[in-house]
Formats: C-alpha cells, sequence, structure tokens
C-alpha cells in the first residue's frame, strides 16, 4: 500500500512540475491588420548609399530591362538588369553599381570612405 502512495505522489508532482520543466507555451496573437490595409514598404534611409539604387532602377526600367518596383533596395531583378545592362554597354559585368556603370548611367560617381588621420603624439596620454 505505501508503495502504491509513493507512486501516486511521484506522479501528482510529477505533472504539477510539468514533467522536469517541460512546459507548453502559446504565442500571442497578432493583432489583426486593419481591413484593406496593406503592408508598410521599407523606404532607404537618407544616409544608405544605396538610395542611388533607385536610380539606378528607374535608368533600368526606362531601358526596358528592369521590369520591377521602384524600391530604393538592391535586389535580385536588380541585380539581374544591372549586368544586362553592362553586358550591352561593354562594361565589366558585376551586377553591382561600379562607378563605370553609374557613369554610364548618369549617376554620381561613389567617393571612397573618406580615412581619419590619426593625432599627431600616437597614444593618448593619461590626465
Amino acid at each position: 500500500m505505501a508503495y502504491k502512495r509513493s507512486l501516486l505522489a511521484l506522479l501528482v508532482a510529477l505533472l504539477l512540475t510539468g514533467f522536469g520543466g517541460l512546459t507548453v507555451t502559446y504565442a500571442q496573437n497578432a493583432p489583426a491588420a486593419e481591413e484593406g490595409s496593406k503592408p508598410k514598404k521599407k523606404k532607404p534611409r537618407g544616409n544608405n548609399p544605396n538610395t542611388d539604387y533607385g536610380k539606378a532602377q528607374t535608368k533600368l526600367k526606362e531601358a526596358g530591362l528592369y521590369q520591377g518596383e521602384v524600391t530604393g533596395y538592391k535586389n535580385a531583378e536588380t541585380t539581374e538588369a544591372i549586368r544586362k545592362y553592362q553586358e550591352q554597354n561593354g562594361l565589366k559585368v558585376t551586377g553591382t553599381l561600379s562607378n563605370e556603370t553609374r557613369e554610364k548611367l548618369g549617376l554620381p560617381k561613389r567617393k571612397p570612405p573618406v580615412k581619419k588621420k590619426k593625432e599627431e603624439g600616437g597614444e593618448a596620454t593619461p590626465a
């Protein structure tokens, strides 16, 4: 009889503790989207150097090489359109907006990042 009570107590303890830490959690329901609303599109940030991709997408679309939406973001369609443009114009085919491709598209060239000069004297001295 004592054996059955001990076994029953053990089973109850396991049930109460969730079988040794095994717990079930449920995801919270996300708020329902308003009826007829469209998901927000990402917009490129003004300080993002890829904002030139929007201009490139427009130029490539005018040339009939890009069929997608002008978003300002580089995507597979943009890369393929740039490749086609580079092929057609005798440029090195990279799929990226190289300075040569930018120039041919009429976009401004990108300048290399400016390196900060170290202050003379080398290491900082403690105050």
